[in-house]
């Protein structure tokens, strides 16, 4: 399998006072087209800090990141705006969707950065929205629908720009556990039919089993990854 994410030997230290904080602390890890990975670990392990990286949100104090044959760790900011716009989604805890925008025009938003035609970006929503599950949604604004609803929004829109990759920071974070399996089980059915490579960050030990592998972390480490094929297999067949 092609290996989209290579990180080598990644370092992001902190000065606190006089102290150093090693918020990661000599990283390794490889990541394959076609994956979904959950990174896991409690408040302060250094997931967030990751997931930044990766996103080339955060620069690393040392190390190499490199995504698609680039280092990423060695691009420019606008140069880091313009690999994100054309590789990666991204989906948040916090929905992030404009309260005047419905949701078609939600999820068409990152394609008009993009510049394309307005009628190409509402017909891509569209199809995007009918893969989500959403056909019956497409006019209602944000506060017409359930957070669950809402997430689903957040899931078309990260991929209607045909990414490479889709970073997931606590997607379900502010789901119910019922309505955050359904959100689970959707990016499983995406990652499967759309051969993407997702990346999720959580502390939910549950919600990581339907990954295909999960990578723990503490104080900064990777401590153990752990393959899921068999238990993602089960649910799947369930």
């Amino acid at each position: 399998m092609e290996e989209v994410i290579q990180v080598r030997n990644l370092y992001k230290l902190y000065r606190v006072g006089d102290e150093t904080v090693r918020a990661l602390d000599g990283v390794d890890f490889d990541i394959h087209q076609g994956e979904f990975c959950a990174i896991v670990g409690t408040s302060g392990s250094g997931k967030s800090t990751l997931l930044n990286m990766l996103a080339g949100l955060e620069k690393p104090t040392k190390g190499a990141i490199v995504i698609g044959g680039q280092h990423i760790e060695q691009l420019k900011e606008d140069e880091l705006v313009a690999f994100r716009r054309q590789h990666v989604g991204f989906i948040f805890q916090s929905f992030h969707l404009m309260a005047t925008m419905n949701a078609v025009e939600n999820t068409a938003l990152p394609l008009s950065f993009r510049g394309e035609d307005r009628k190409l970006r509402l017909k891509k929503a569209n199809q995007m929205l009918d893969l989500v599950g959403l056909r019956k949604h497409k006019k209602h604004m944000p506060n017409q629908m359930s957070g669950g609803q809402q997430q689903r929004v957040g899931v078309a829109r990260a991929l209607v720009v045909d990414p490479k990759i889709i970073f997931a920071d606590e997607p379900t974070g502010n789901l119910d556990s019922h309505t955050s399996e359904d959100v689970m089980k959707l990016m499983q059915q995406v990652v499967r039919e759309q051969n993407k490579t997702l990346v999720m960050v959580t502390h939910d030990n549950h919600l990581a089993t339907y990954a295909d592998r999960i990578f723990h972390i503490s104080d900064g480490k990777i401590i153990k990854i752990e393959e899921q094929d068999r238990k993602r297999k089960e649910k799947e067949d369930e």
